[in-house]
């Protein structure tokens, strides 16, 4: 597998067309995969972001080689969210809220008992939103009750970063228990137990030490993730080329569907 942590200022190199399916016909994987961005296209809204054709039915396929294949979800998203935007496969695994939600393949989901120690903090971020936000200017506020997003992308630019950048100071100055995490053209007011690098640590805890791990991401927060593998697995940046810790580099989710249609493709041919 690849060994070097970080790749060279033009990204990582792309992914070989052949590396997964031959991969897979040898040794178990963890498939991970990230949502917006990865499996879904970034949208205008959080709201209107949906699978790509062809995703669900390639999950579902995969699904049914839990002996060669275990899929896990790790998404900002809440799960109940995630859930109102694809029917999940039975037997997947799911990460939501950057790990503050587990769900394992029995559709058992787990709350960070940690989360606690985070309401008044995070209360207090929907406070000061509230409280700065103009109205009708572009900004959206996503509540997932267990973190605080503001999403920026059809705001005015000057504005936008102007309040990005208060909101992220209220957070640094003012809470004790958040952190501000950047995404693209999002900054959300996450408790600091929430990272992907946990999540995908127990993902693979979940899976069985003989699953290898392989992760696709697109985003700053999924660089968590690309840096807990290391030099174990397979991770795969999703989009442009930009400095990454991911070991390779696909150009977009429409590629990612690709992937699994080539993985489903090698399980469903005759040995």
């Amino acid at each position: 597998m690849p060994s070097k942590l970080f790749a060279s200022e033009l990204g990582p190199p792309p992914l070989p067309l052949k590396l997964l399916p031959s991969l897979v016909l040898t040794t178990p994987i963890l498939l991970g995969l990230d949502y917006d961005g990865t499996i879904s296209e970034i949208a205008a809204e959080p709201r209107l972001a949906r699978p790509l054709s062809g995703v669900l039915a390639a999950l579902r396929s995969l699904a049914a080689h839990r002996r060669r294949v275990a899929i896990a979800l790790i998404t900002g998203r809440t799960i109940e969210d995630l859930r109102s935007r694809m029917p999940l496969p039975a037997g997947i695994l799911v990460a939501g809220a950057h790990g503050l939600q587990l769900m394992d393949e029995t559709g058992k989901i787990e709350i960070a008992g940690a989360i606690n120690d985070c309401r008044e903090d995070l209360e207090r971020a929907r406070s000061w939103l509230n409280q700065h936000l103009p109205t009708n200017a572009g900004f959206i506020v996503e509540d997932k009750g267990v973190a605080v997003a503001l999403h920026y992308r059809q705001a005015a630019a000057p504005l936008a970063h102007d309040l990005r950048n208060s909101f992220e100071r209220f957070i640094l100055q003012q809470t004790s228990s958040l952190q501000p995490r950047h995404g693209k053209m999002v900054i959300e007011a996450l408790p600091h137990i929430a990272t992907k690098a946990t999540a995908i640590r127990t993902m693979c805890r979940w899976a069985g030490a003989e699953f290898e791990p392989v992760y696709f991401g697109d985003d700053l927060t999924d660089e968590d993730a690309f840096s807990e593998l290391g030099p174990r697995g397979i991770s795969v940046l999703v989009g442009a080329p930009r400095r990454s810790a991911a070991h390779y580099r696909v150009d977009g989710p429409r590629a990612v569907v690709e992937v699994l249609n080539a993985l489903a493709t090698a399980l469903a041919s005759p040995a």
